[in-house]
């Protein structure tokens, strides 16, 4: 969150009382050349006049050079850490909160990052109209009174409307979060939406266009207030005008010749009279991203174990894995009244170097949150895992042992990784292994993360997952996208090469017509291991698992 140090205040404060100083001086040299004061005006003057609007320029220019440098590094830096926060967040809390807040939230940070360009308006316009009001009172201490409460009644009329418009613009705000929704909806099932005529008309109809129809009165109302509240403060001057050429002097608070002088310095003040009453809106809306924000920063808060977790160095990457045990290990998920809707255990499991294991179960039955857990992406509520023997009490010890293709794989757009593809005499191997070195030609990046069929991306996801030689391999359904062949190939073949290679192969499948290339099979039911079944020693039957 973009936040103002004493340092920049004393930087803007800087800047803000010279130039207001040589600003108000060129009014108070036009007040009197116009005022036809002659023992004001001499030979000096016209320098003085010029050089002053020089100096003001050449201020003016330096420091919004420094500003803006100042806001868009505050501004990158801060998206820097947003993203870096999401990187450290639990899974649990990005699937809790959605990828929406993550938008939201950027856009919010735009907003924010105009906050020094409006403290630095606000102070210059109230030292402006410190000085202006000061020079009034010089002249007519009444009159000065009596424009003041004018031009406070104006200012108070747009405050109080603006203050009442803050509850809609959070609720436009909340309703940005539905619609980010409704778009990721329909970009990740778009091919879903084409195929059914009332799943479209629906997301159409009963969710997007109700959120755009409202999100349009709102966004008018909100914009149209602004609008009537600035051209009440521009007709109200008008009417501050009037009482200085027609009121005062009729009242006999204010003489005529000062009356031009009055004039002048009411035109010239404004425009900060202005800027602080169209800077409301400005803070209206930083307010409103200030509270979402610092509401994104407490739902993604990471705490300090976590924190910790995060910036260790990859500890285990030289140490060989001979065992890897559950013990008591529980999970339950919450839903939003802190209630358990699923729970998970307790597991008690021993995992040995080189062993081929597979996960099996029905939908529902524990097996993704189990991997979720093994994978250090969700936290145990409970229990205890040990690697080789000794408890883990930092997360990456285990993950990075352990490289992952997921059921929903996702190619990157870049190569992230410590690997490079060209001229990898492994990669190129790979390939061949994968069956793939007829569909990528070239060991260029772009080839290998161009737009595949679904079971050649697993593939090309397990070449990556390969290079990253780590010892403990984790496929969730990985065959189920293979076309027959293939997975045939898989199990026969791959299965046992990577276990001669030295890989604890660990695979989520619904394939039993293979399940005898497994060391063992475990089932889950209802968030708990059912069978345990070591597949050398006994001759499997389907019936006694299913």
């Amino acid at each position: 969150m973009l936040k103002l140090n004493p340092k920049n205040i004393f930087y803007i404060l800087l800047y803000a009382i010279p130039n207001t100083i040589l600003s108000f001086g060129i009014i108070y040299v036009i007040n009197n050349v116009l005022a036809g004061n002659k023992s004001f005006y001499n030979e000096y003057v016209p320098f003085i006049f010029v050089w002053s609007i020089i100096f003001t320029y050449l201020i003016n220019i330096t420091f919004q050079r420094w500003l803006n440098k100042y806001v868009f590094n505050i501004l990158y830096e801060n998206e820097k850490k947003l993203f870096d926060k999401i990187l450290k967040a639990p899974l649990l809390t990005l699937e809790k909160h959605g990828s929406q807040r993550l938008y939201t939230a950027m856009n919010d940070l735009r907003t924010f990052s105009t906050l020094p360009f409006a403290v630095t308006h606000t102070i210059t316009s109230i030292l402006m109209i410190i000085l202006g009001v000061g020079y009034m009172f010089t002249l007519s201490a009444i009159s000065a009174t009596i424009v003041i409460g004018l031009i406070i009644l104006v200012a108070g009329c747009y405050f109080i409307v603006m203050q009442a418009m803050s509850k809609k613009v959070a609720i436009l705000r909340g309703n940005n979060d539905q619609y980010y929704g409704y778009v990721r909806d329909l970009i990740n099932g778009f091919k879903e939406l084409k195929l059914s005529l009332s799943r479209r008309e629906n997301i159409m109809k009963k969710y997007l266009a109700p959120n755009r129809d409202a999100s349009e009165e709102l966004d008018f109302e909100i914009n149209y207030v602004f609008l009537s509240i600035n051209l009440i403060s521009q007709y109200g001057l008008y009417l501050v005008i009037a009482a200085i050429l027609f009121g005062l002097p009729a009242l006999g608070f204010l003489e005529s010749e000062d009356v031009i002088a009055y004039v002048v310095v009411i035109l010239f003040l404004s425009g900060p009279i202005n800027n602080i009453i169209n800077l409301q809106q400005t803070y209206t809306r930083i307010s409103v991203a200030n509270r979402r924000i610092k509401n994104f920063a407490k739902d993604f808060q990471i705490d300090e174990k976590s924190e910790r977790t995060e910036n260790v160095i990859n500890v285990y990457e030289d140490t060989l894995l001979k065992t890897l045990t559950f013990k008591n290990v529980c999970f339950s998920y919450k839903n939003d009244d802190e209630e358990k809707a699923f729970e998970l255990g307790p597991i008690d499991l021993k995992i040995n170097s080189g062993d081929v294991l597979f996960i099996v179960g029905g939908n529902g039955s524990g097996k993704s949150t189990f991997i979720n857990i093994l994978t250090g992406l969700y936290e145990p509520t409970k229990g205890n895992i040990l690697l080789n023997g000794e408890e883990i009490s930092i997360k990456n010890e285990l993950q990075n042992s352990i490289t992952t293709v997921f059921t929903n794989n996702h190619l990157f757009a870049n190569n992230y990784d410590d690997y490079e593809l060209e001229n990898n005499l492994e990669y190129q191997s790979l390939l061949k292994t994968m069956k793939l070195d007829s569909v990528v030609t070239d060991d260029k990046e772009e080839s290998a993360r161009r737009s595949f069929s679904k079971g050649q991306s697993k593939r090309m996801s397990m070449i990556f997952a390969l290079l990253e030689k780590k010892p403990i391999l984790i496929l969730d359904e990985w065959a189920a996208d293979q076309d027959p062949h293939f997975r045939k190939y898989f199990y026969e073949e791959l299965i046992p090469k990577f276990k001669r290679e030295g890989k604890t192969i660990i695979a989520v499948t619904h394939d039993d017509a293979y399940f005898h290339h497994a060391d063992r099979i475990v089932k889950f039911d209802s968030g708990k291991i059912v069978k345990d079944v070591k597949t050398k020693e006994e001759m499997l039957a389907t019936e006694t698992l299913w």
